[in-house]
């Protein structure tokens, strides 16, 4: 079994309502990124049942801090409390400063923004600013050692039109707290129409190209380096270093 279909049917196993909803999400590059780490200290931030934890080494030191009890609850039984669950909010983590080596932020971001958007809570200036996603990031800096390791997937608006980060709104708030990170397009494929689903490449064209390849493969060949402002994806991946 390839690792695509392995991580999807843990998660249908374990709790089917959390199951990502498309067989390309950016999560499972994620996953590949990190399955490799070794004698760290991680924080999954918004973890929810654990299925991103569960995917660690267990020489790493995890933590999956959620506001969900229930989830919290399902993670430690399912995983057998190789994941450490705290209930918590991630607008004021309860870690000390300078504590972990990485921190995992899997479409978070564009909930926070949704929160602030429903809320009222904008400030419009020469950007418009979402004081969640801001204090997020910032609480992620505070925790971070220095040279540690922030990992992020988030929607990109310009294929939802709705209510998730832009490019230019991402870059911004990483930039009023780290000055070391890279924005990468994942699936770049267009969606040509939005009521005709075979005319959204994005889904189709790696369904079609998963008949004659492994799917894992194609996960990988779907990341895009940022060489172009506003480019076309279905998501962003974000590596980010803290300052020294």
């Amino acid at each position: 079994m390839n690792e695509r279909n392995r991580i999807k049917s843990k998660i249908l196993k374990y709790n089917a309502s959390r199951w990502w909803g498309d067989d390309f999400d950016v999560r499972f590059f994620l996953i590949s990124k990190i399955k490799e780490l070794e004698n760290k200290r991680i924080l999954d931030l918004g973890g929810g049942i654990g299925i991103i934890s569960s995917e660690l080494k267990k020489s790493n030191f995890c933590i999956n801090l959620d506001i969900e009890r229930e989830d919290l609850k399902k993670c430690g039984a399912d995983f057998d409390k190789s994941i450490h669950v705290i209930e918590g909010s991630m607008l004021k983590i309860p870690l000390k400063k300078d504590s972990l080596d990485y921190v995992i932020c899997a479409n978070i971001l564009e909930v926070a923004k949704s929160i602030d958007i429903k809320n009222n809570h904008i400030v419009k200036d020469d950007t418009t600013t979402y004081p969640s996603v801001k204090n997020i990031l910032l609480e992620i800096n505070r925790i971070l050692k220095p040279k540690g390791v922030l990992l992020i997937t988030t929607p990109n608006n310009s294929y939802y039109e709705s209510s998730k980060l832009t490019y230019d709104e991402l870059v911004y708030h990483l930039n009023r707290n780290f000055k070391n990170f890279s924005v990468n397009f994942y699936n770049t494929f267009p969606r040509l129409n939005k009521k005709h689903r075979k005319l959204n490449l994005a889904n189709t064209i790696p369904k079609i190209l998963s008949k004659i390849k492994n799917p894992d493969s194609i996960i990988q060949s779907l990341i895009k380096e940022n060489t172009v402002k506003n480019k076309n994806s279905v998501s962003f991946y974000v590596e980010v270093i803290k300052k020294g």
